[in-house]
């Protein structure tokens, strides 16, 4: 019996010597790896609208890094270790109504949402800057670092860049389902995510700093989808653009209906039709302002 425990005790020891010796193998890695992103003059940033709204094959030279799902706490984490490597001539981000919405606080501390989260930026998240505000499912978080450090030493750890990708499919009847994930928690109106809107002035602030132009875009939605968002989410976002167009180029096509049935791929994204369409709007946009500044030069 004492040679079992024994046996026992060593064979533990073993495996605590051999995940923890992958953790910091791991640590090390992360904590130092350099990015994997060549140098492009535009770099697209956001959640799913931008990944599925914004084509950067019609641009001269651009990057989409946009994730499903990002809120603007983890772009800010993402851009700030980016321009470590690069300072692209200018960022085009994501700026819609959804992204304001306490819905993506939810993205740290609910199970459902918070594992897809942690499984990104554990190598650059900062948690310590918005635990008194949001409050962080931390069991969570070490679970998912347990799986992704501690079991053989891995040549990567940048799960955080994203990338366009899109379908010709199209099907907007979901606009009821993705209006209440939105804008509803438990049957209960959610209100404005105060944490994302100031990490949203963050990434601006971190943006002027370099002297990197920022394009704000929202690409359409569905009608109904529209129609439905919360009152208090829209009154909210019309202010913050009222404020930010001052300073910031806005290219809000939220409630485009000039945009048919057929070029969404549900009732909020484009599907591959309606992002070329978009795109090629946007650059012609962006012209236009080019233009018109240098007659005013």
């Amino acid at each position: 019996m004492k040679r079992f425990i024994t046996r026992t005790i060593l064979f533990l020891v073993i495996l605590l010597f051999y995940f923890g010796g992958n953790m910091i193998i791991n640590y090390f890695i992360y904590t130092s790896e350099s990015l994997n992103i060549d140098t492009t003059r535009i770099l697209i940033a956001g959640d799913s609208h931008t990944a599925k709204s914004l084509n950067p094959d019609f641009f001269e030279n651009a990057q989409n890094i946009s994730q499903l799902s990002e809120p603007y706490i983890i772009t800010y984490w993402k851009l700030k270790k980016i321009f470590n490597s690069i300072r692209p001539d200018t960022l085009i981000l994501g700026f819609a109504p959804q992204n304001i919405s306490q819905f993506n606080d939810h993205k740290f501390s609910h199970e459902r949402l918070s594992g897809e989260m942690f499984k990104r930026i554990y190598p650059i998240e900062n948690f310590k800057n918005i635990e008194n505000i949001i409050p962080i499912d931390y069991s969570g978080f070490y679970k998912t670092l347990w799986k992704q450090t501690a079991f053989y030493p891995k040549k990567t750890h940048i799960n955080y860049l994203g990338q366009y990708s899109n379908t010709k499919s199209s099907n907007v009847s979901d606009w009821q389902s993705a209006i209440k994930r939105h804008y509803y928690w438990n049957d209960k109106v959610l209100g404005v995510s105060k944490v994302n809107v100031g990490y949203l002035d963050s990434i601006l602030k971190i943006c002027q700093d370099r002297e990197i132009p920022v394009v704000l875009t929202s690409s359409p939605v569905y009608s109904r989808y529209f129609e439905n968002i919360a009152p208090l989410i829209m009154k909210k976002y019309n202010s913050l653009k009222e404020k930010y167009e001052r300073h910031t180029v806005i290219f809000d096509k939220t409630n485009d209906l000039a945009y048919p049935d057929s070029l969404f791929f549900n009732a909020d994204h484009l599907n591959a039709d309606g992002a070329n369409r978009f795109t090629l709007e946007l650059i012609k946009h962006l012209d236009n302002i080019v233009q018109t500044n240098k007659k005013g030069v």
